[in-house]
This record gives structure tokens, C-alpha cells and sequence, in this order.
């Protein structure tokens, strides 16, 4: 081993020191007298590759999981059906309130909420392979940070959104989408031969009707807390909630707005069911006919949206000619992107597309288009932390 390594240097000593002798000394003696020569030569020589890096990188797969292959972008989307109705399933079989005492297998899981052992095992097994509940060990499942929004008795329970987005009313005009897109007309009329709202009113759909407004109730949890918090109410003296619901957002404007009156203004059926405290009064009428007047603050979380611009007009005009001079008219929407890229807001316009006739996602620039052709005057727009939310605001013009 010692005769290799000598073998080795030697053979590396004679035309390592040849070369390197004259070249290494004249340069290292100039280097020293150029020192500030060389130093900018080496900062612009590091700058260069820094430069011309980004655009060297790849564009990358259309919006998604990282480095996914096409083929797999384009089937997760083509499953995503799959992942919906199966939620829709764990929500109305009450799967998360019946883990809420910890983890179950699936048999008596099953024997719990009523289900056939084998088919909701592997409902399930899907559903947590993809996050939306845990299995610990197979065949065991339990709840997780996802599926406890779908226990009914959580603070911000989903589950009542779930079950309208699962249920028939939306379900019947999503598979219309394609007669939607060729005619421009809702899924619901080409599914049930109506709008959805006069759908709702039926005494048969009842049941639909209810679900529909708990899933309001439902969005409502999580986003009226972070509204409450967001926006100063206590200026106002009186706040009109249109098209309230069930009051759950009223209620917590209201407590951050002690001195304000509270009117929780909708249907006349949709208000008696609400549970309100003293300063909260209850009256029920059509927001396209008249709104409570005199207030300086009105109210509307998710209504516009629903609603044409000729139908949105008549909403705000309402309000305009019954607002008090220098009230607020506050929207709390999702708001569109001006620019193109992935958002959530363009899949809430397609859901709008599927659902209403004429009902929209609008931009800012729309926004205040629409407002002034109602006598109002866009103020500003205010983006909540849930990256969802909306505070779009608008006074008198």
C-alpha cells in the first residue's frame, strides 16, 4: 500500500509542479496588486447564473400537486365526484358524530349509524386515504381535524353545507351541466323545469328548503365571528341583516354593537325559526319588494352572488332609497380575481352557473358597476383572513 501511494505522488508531483509553478506565481502576484480589479470580475461573473436562473426553471403542470403527471392531475379531477358524494354520505349517516367517543371498526361503526358492514368500510377507507378521516389501524376509523366539521354539535359545523351540496338540489343540476353550457340557461331548470328558489317554496321540497338554510347557518359559524371582528359595528345605531337567515351572523354583530337595534329581515317562514335576544327584532318580507327602513347599516352575507344584475339592482335600490343618508350597505362575498390563475371564487361561479339563472362570482370592477347603477358607490374591498371572505362595502352615490 505504501509503494502505491509513493507510486502515486510521484507520478502526481511531476506534472502537477511543472505547469502549476509559473502559472500559480505570476498570477498570485498580480492577484495582489489587482486585488480590486478582481473582485467586481468575480461579482459579475456570480451575478450572471443568479439572473438567468428563474427563467431557465420549468413552468411546471397546470395548477395542483406538486410535480404531478397530467394523467393523474386529470384523474384526481375526474374522481373528485366520488370524494363529494362520499362525504355527502359520511355527513348524512352522522359517521363524525358517531366517532366523537373515539375510534370504531367499521363493523360496529356500522352498526351504529346503520350501514352495510363491507360498503361503508370501503366508503371510508376512500375518504380516509384522502385525509377526511383517520384509520389507525385497518379497518379502524376515528376523527380527525376534517371530519370533525362534520359532527352536527361542533362550533363550526359544515355539516349542514355538505348535505346541501350532496343533496338533490344542487346534484340534479350539476348533472345538467353540460345543457347549462350549451344553453346558458341554470341546471336547475333543465333538472326540475324552475328556478331554484321557486323549487325550494314547494311544499314537497320542504325538507330541501331546510337543508338549504342550515347550510347557511352552517357557513354562517365559521365566518360570522371572523366578520364580527373584522369590520367596527358599534358606529351604528341600527343594522338590518337582508336576507339573515336564521340571525346567526345578527347575533354576533350585534354583540360587538351594544347600543345598535338588530333587524333580521328574510322570509317570513325562514325568520320564525330563529332563536334571537331582545335587541334583535324579526320581520319577514321579499328583499325585491321593500327593506326595513331608517337604518344605517344593511347587511347581505351571501345574497348578491344568488342573484342577476337586473335582480341585484332592484336589491340595492331597495336599500339605497331606505338607508339612511350616510349609512353603509356592507356585502360579505367572495370576490373575483381581475387576473387569471387558481382561486376559489371561479369554482363558487360555476356552482352559481349550475345552480341560479343569472347568479355570479363578480370582480371588483364589477362590483362597482353594479352598485352605481343602483344610486350606491363602492367604498372598498376588504379581504378576511379566511381567504375566502369578502368585506365589500358601498354608500350612498
Amino acid at each position: 500500500m505504501a509503494k502505491k501511494k509513493r507510486a502515486r505522488a510521484k507520478g502526481a508531483k511531476k506534472p502537477a509542479r511543472k505547469p502549476a509553478k509559473k502559472p500559480a506565481k505570476k498570477p498570485a502576484k498580480k492577484a495582489q496588486s489587482k486585488k480590486p480589479a478582481k473582485k467586481p470580475t468575480k461579482a459579475k461573473a456570480a451575478r450572471k447564473p443568479a439572473r438567468k436562473a428563474p427563467p431557465r426553471r420549468p413552468e411546471g403542470p397546470p395548477p395542483g400537486p406538486p410535480q404531478m403527471p397530467p394523467e393523474m392531475l386529470l384523474m384526481q379531477g375526474l374522481f373528485g365526484f366520488m370524494l363529494t358524494k362520499g362525504i355527502g354520505v359520511a355527513a348524512t349517516l352522522g359517521i363524525a358524530d358517531a366517532l366523537k367517543g373515539g375510534p370504531l371498526y367499521y363493523t360496529d361503526l356500522a352498526s351504529v349509524v346503520g350501514a352495510n358492514q363491507r360498503a361503508l368500510h370501503r366508503v371510508l377507507r376512500m375518504l380516509a386515504g384522502y385525509g377526511l378521516f383517520a384509520e389507525p389501524k385497518p379497518g379502524t376509523f376515528a376523527n380527525n381535524a376534517v371530519s370533525e366539521l362534520l359532527r352536527a354539535d361542533h362550533p363550526h359545523s359544515m355539516a349542514g353545507m355538505v348535505k346541501m351540496i350532496c343533496g338533490e338540489s344542487h346534484w340534479q343540476p350539476w348533472g345538467m351541466l353540460e345543457h347549462t353550457v350549451r344553453t346558458g340557461r341554470s341546471g336547475a331548470h333543465h333538472a326540475f323545469g324552475e328556478e331554484i328558489f321557486t323549487w325550494f317554496q314547494k311544499p314537497e321540497n320542504k325538507g330541501e328548503w331546510d337543508v338549504f338554510n342550515d347550510a347557511m347557518t352552517s357557513m354562517s359559524l365559521g365566518q360570522a365571528p371572523l366578520i364580527a371582528a373584522s369590520y367596527d359595528f358599534a358606529r351604528f345605531r341600527k343594522i338590518v341583516d337582508v336576507g339573515g337567515g336564521h340571525g346567526h351572523l345578527l347575533k354576533q354583530v350585534i354583540a360587538k354593537a351594544p347600543n345598535a337595534q338588530g333587524v333580521l329581515f328574510d322570509m317570513p317562514d325562514v325568520v320564525a325559526g330563529a332563536d334571537l335576544p331582545g335587541n334583535i327584532q324579526r320581520e319577514g318580507g321579499d328583499f325585491f319588494a321593500r327593506v326595513p327602513e331608517g337604518a344605517d347599516c344593511y347587511m347581505l352575507k351571501a345574497i348578491i352572488h344568488d342573484w342577476s344584475d337586473d335582480h341585484c339592482r332592484k336589491i340595492l335600490r331597495n336599500i339605497a332609497g331606505a338607508m339612511d343618508p350616510g349609512g353603509r350597505v356592507l356585502l360579505f362575498e367572495t370576490v373575483m380575481p381581475e387576473e387569471p390563475g387558481p382561486h376559489p371564487a371561479k369554482f363558487a361561479d360555476v356552482n352559481m352557473l349550475a345552480m341560479t339563472d343569472g347568479g355570479c362570482e363578480r370582480t371588483p370592477t364589477e362590483f362597482a358597476e353594479l352598485f352605481a347603477s343602483a344610486g350606491l358607490q363602492l367604498v372598498g374591498i376588504t379581504p378576511l383572513p379566511d381567504g375566502w371572505t369578502n368585506i365589500v362595502e358601498a354608500r350612498k352615490a
